[in-house]
């Protein structure tokens, strides 16, 4: 294709024609679109901010006013956290070809072909069925090619239409960190009380506040997720109240980042409960247990625990770990008291990741072909985590033919329409729903010719022969809609055990071991799902150590390239790195697909047990230089420069004493 320069007519084009999609994919839709709970969440919009309130349903404690005693608790805390890039290996990218009739055929690196679909068409006031938006595979995206891919695909639509000839984007490293923003920059203020001699919670107070850039639509989705993950593992008894803010700045918009909000809230009710137990003078295993909900509970959002599909595996994860746990608290105290510049530290954090299918809504199409081959398209895009083997495999198993004939076709408006996005760790699971609906359909066809007069199976390229002899109509669509008036419908579980080492001459840090069990079901695909335990953690190390991405009041941002932006390295991940899962623990939730779980963002929650553990190095530094107990909090990124300088190291420590 030749290169054009569309110069001012580019501009004027995109100035007449572009449409706003914020009406049809806003803050509710994003709500939906990621199962936050339909009820007890209020927002209220104003110029520069989203407001987002939960209010517990009725029935539920209302109060989070503790008893004014002696035996009362109270502590609060301000954790920061930056701004952090997605940086997905394949920038924002895009292609678009003039085929006959206007009609665009526009290949997008996106998690969400629809809304590509939807927005082209806007923009260039067509009709959506002349745009074909097609995605083999994304590579990486990680929420940012959940609505940030939009810009690419439409310039180069524009290009297309306008000029009748192929065009093609690819975004440079540096240009693509420029112009798009990343996870939002969160401040969360949490407040609680707690019965001194019980160690038990009374009261839990947490305020989001979230940076969304220039606009907020993707931030208070975010921001919905962080209030309704954010009770975690832990009851409190006489109420739990969660409260955040979305507000604009200068800076490029930020959007949705694996497990968004989630992580920071998380991040919080653990450092609640290390605080907690600093303030009792308790192991913090101690406070954490004491807080554990419990069996028949019932939560701050709508759902009981041992009810509807809700197991409650914490306790058996727990103990699996605990006693390494505690030989590693032996072991490190040992090593503390024997060295003066390096220090270990420990940490155990448990996540209640919890999950509403009903939000998405994915198409598939199965195709059986003359010599028994199979082709299975469905509405989800594969973005690295492992969508379309794990399709194949069902798909196979739904029909009953061998796997090797079965291929995942692309993912294609013109082939699965109005798809939902990719995203939120439920996509793989309702895609191989929507794929195994379309077989049920087709094994019904196919069911006269599977087995001879006798009884006995046929060969399936046989069945399938026979069966198009006698005409019978082989392909299906399968539509994956478990809608529902319940909220959240079942959880998936982990903990989570670290134990780093921390040189506090330098700050630098080392991750000497890192063990997570999971509570995954009865795993689609155990290989791909431990794939996605140790990425995840990977990407949440990034988020606590090594992405330091700081915004001037006039939006630049300083992190523009891998000079100065640091994702994880090699050096970086856990020395030793052990993930095992729960057995014979099957999703018993009436929307399980197969008795599986999400996998994905659950279990990056648990990269706070390395954040913690390094916390726990830095104190027992600080009490061994300095002779200092008092309470701190580390910044996130916990980066070199601010853990030897948490470390409270001085001219004074570095001095050797002379000897005759």
């Amino acid at each position: 294709p030749r290169l054009v320069d569309p110069g001012p007519a580019l501009a004027a084009h995109f100035e007449s024609r572009a449409t706003s999609t914020s009406s049809k994919r806003g803050v509710t839709g994003k709500w939906k679109r990621l199962g936050l709970p339909r009820t007890g969440l209020t927002v209220d919009r104003e110029a520069k901010a989203i407001r987002l309130d939960f209010v517990p349903p009725s029935g539920a404690p209302q109060t989070t006013e503790a008893a004014s005693d002696d035996t009362v608790v109270s502590l609060s805390e301000t954790l920061e956290n930056k701004w952090v890039k997605h940086f997905h290996m394949e920038t924002h990218a895009a292609r678009s070809v003039p085929l006959e009739d206007g009609v665009l055929e526009v290949y997008s690196s996106s998690q969400d072909n629809a809304l590509a679909q939807s927005t082209i068409a806007a923009v260039l006031g067509v009709a959506a069925h002349k745009i074909v938006v097609k995605c083999r595979r994304a590579g990486g995206g990680f929420g940012a090619k959940l609505s940030l891919h939009l810009a690419a695909a439409s310039a180069t639509a524009v290009v297309a239409d306008l000029y009748k000839v192929p065009c093609r984007v690819h975004a440079e490293r540096r240009d693509d960190m420029k112009i798009t923003g990343g996870r939002e920059a969160c401040s969360t203020k949490y407040e609680l009380t707690a019965d001194a001699a019980t160690m038990k919670l009374q009261t839990y107070t947490v305020t989001f506040t979230l940076t969304g850039g220039v606009a907020t639509d993707d931030a208070s989705g975010d921001l919905g997720m962080a209030v309704a993950w954010s009770d975690n593992c832990y009851k409190a008894e006489q109420g739990h109240h969660a409260v955040g803010h979305a507000v604009k700045t200068a800076a490029p918009r930020n959007t949705s980042m694996r497990s968004p909000g989630v992580l920071q809230s998380h991040c919080a009710h653990e450092l609640a409960m290390v605080q907690l137990a600093d303030a009792l003078g308790q192991p913090v295993h101690t406070v954490q247990e004491a807080n554990f909900y419990r069996l028949g509970d019932a939560t701050p959002y709508g759902y009981t625990l041992g009810e509807e599909g809700f197991n409650w595996s914490i306790p058996q994860l727990w103990d699996a770990l605990k006693p390494e746990y505690l030989q590693k608290l032996s072991d490190c105290d040992a090593f503390n008291a024997a060295n003066t510049y390096k220090k270990r530290g420990v940490h155990m954090s448990p996540t209640k990741y919890v999950m509403s299918l009903q939000d998405w809504k994915i198409p598939a199409l199965v195709c059986i072909y003359a010599d028994g081959s199979v082709e299975v398209s469905t509405g989800g895009v594969e973005i690295g985590q492992g969508l379309y083997v794990k399709v194949a495999a069902c798909t196979a198993y739904a029909l009953g033919c061998p796997l090797e004939l079965v291929r995942v076709g692309d993912t294609s408006t013109d082939k699965t329409p109005n798809s939902s996005c990719t995203g939120g760790s439920g996509t793989s699971e309702s895609a191989c729903n929507a794929a195994m609906l379309a077989c049920a359909t087709l094994k019904k066809r196919l069911a006269p010719y599977l087995t001879d007069s006798g009884g006995a199976p046929v060969a399936w390229a046989d069945a399938v022969a026979a069966a198009l002899g006698d005409s019978v109509e082989l392909a299906a669509t399968g539509w994956n809609d478990v809608s529902s008036d319940e909220g959240f419908q079942y959880a998936t579980y982990g903990v989570g055990l670290a134990e780093v080492e921390v040189d506090v001459l330098t700050g630098e840090i080392s991750v000497l071991e890192m063990t997570i069990h999971m509570d995954q079901g009865t795993s689609l695909n155990s290989a791909i799902d431990l794939g996605q335990v140790e990425g995840g953690v990977v990407i949440a190390l990034g988020f606590y150590f090594t992405e330091v991405n700081l915004i001037d009041d006039a939006g630049k941002q300083t992190g523009d390239g891998t000079w100065e932006y640091k994702p994880p390295m090699i050096s970086d991940i856990p020395l030793k790195f052990n993930v095992s899962m729960l057995a014979n623990s099957p999703n018993t939730a009436p929307v399980a697909v197969l008795n599986s779980k999400a996998s994905g963002e659950p279990p990056m929650q648990l990269a706070s047990a390395m954040f913690l553990a390094v916390r726990s190095a830095v104190a027992a530094a600080r009490k061994s230089l300095a002779g200092n107990t008092d309470w701190f909090t580390l910044p996130i990124p916990a980066t070199p420069e601010a853990i030897r300088s948490a470390c409270l190291l001085d001219d004074a420590n570095l001095s050797l004493t002379a000897t005759s």
